[in-house]
């Protein structure tokens, strides 16, 4: 069915990223009706000189660390009726535009959301294998997002996968293990906290927190379990689903073994202090 009235905004949660935004941001602003841009505590960069060339739909928050503690609220400042959630790192193809709005103005009924194919970067050029994908364009009213880090949020209806690159250029390897450690040193520890209610206050959107709760309440039922089998589970998983296919899969599949085991671990350090 054609739809000729629906809106679409985009979601950006940025870090002082001067160098890489405007590329982003020119790949969006002709087809999409709003650019919403957070800001990640204080810019000590150009970057919101040039978000302001783009849109004044402009908000700068605490410094919490991570793009996710700041996504509820950038929904919540949404009028569309469908969103595009970017990074600023991220880019999509002009060429795509026309189908992107084709997707939305003749959605099939019962389709909530779209996974776009995605891409790492070694430092030199893109890698894309089998199963690297991620689900960044959804109907609003079918979205539900909850602020834990690594979150990526659900639909209430179908996810369809489309044949539309998500483009990701950051300004380093972010394969490589020394990319790996430096961000989950930074992470893992706010990760951690939002295991403990008591030490963070959850920011939703479209849904409450009672689901992750229940999470934490498996997780923490069982630390054995947690530890040693859900970080294997996850890890296998991934390369069931295609991560096996080159050795860079194989290597992202170890990482999230890795992040998720010392995840885990710090969270069962925690519970025995609290």
């Amino acid at each position: 069915m054609q739809n000729n009235n629906q809106k679409i905004s985009a979601c950006l949660v940025v870090y002082n990223e001067e160098k890489i935004i405007r590329q982003c941001l020119d790949s969006i602003k002709d087809f999409v009706d709003e650019i919403i841009l957070v800001h990640d505590g204080e810019c000590a960069d150009k970057t919101l000189e040039i978000a302001k060339e783009y849109t004044d739909k402009i908000f700068v928050r605490k410094h919490a660390g991570t793009a996710e503690s700041h996504r509820a609220f950038a929904l919540s400042q949404t009028a569309g009726d469908w969103i595009l959630q970017i990074d600023g790192d991220e880019y999509l193809d002009v060429a795509d535009h026309d189908r992107i709005r084709e997707m939305v103005e003749n959605c099939p009924a019962g389709i909530d959301g779209y996974i776009f194919k995605w891409e790492m970067w070694n430092g030199k050029h893109a890698v894309y294998f089998k199963g690297l994908q991620k689900m960044c364009f959804m109907r609003k009213d079918k979205f539900h997002y909850i602020d834990v880090p690594q979150a990526v949020g659900w639909v209430d209806g179908h996810v369809k996968q489309v044949d539309l690159f998500l483009h990701h250029r950051p300004k380093y390897d972010n394969i490589a293990w020394k990319s790996f450690w430096a961000k989950t040193n930074n992470l893992l520890p706010i990760h951690a906290r939002y295991f403990f209610p008591s030490m963070v206050q959850y920011s939703c959107f479209n849904t409450e927190p009672s689901s992750w709760l229940a999470e934490v309440k498996k997780i923490k039922s069982n630390y054995f379990r947690a530890i040693v089998w859900y970080p294997l589970k996850n890890c296998l998983g991934q390369l069931k689903n295609g991560l096996w296919s080159n050795r860079f899969g194989i290597n992202l599949a170890l990482q999230q073994y890795v992040y998720y085991f010392l995840l885990y671990w710090r969270v069962w350090k925690l519970s025995k202090k609290s």
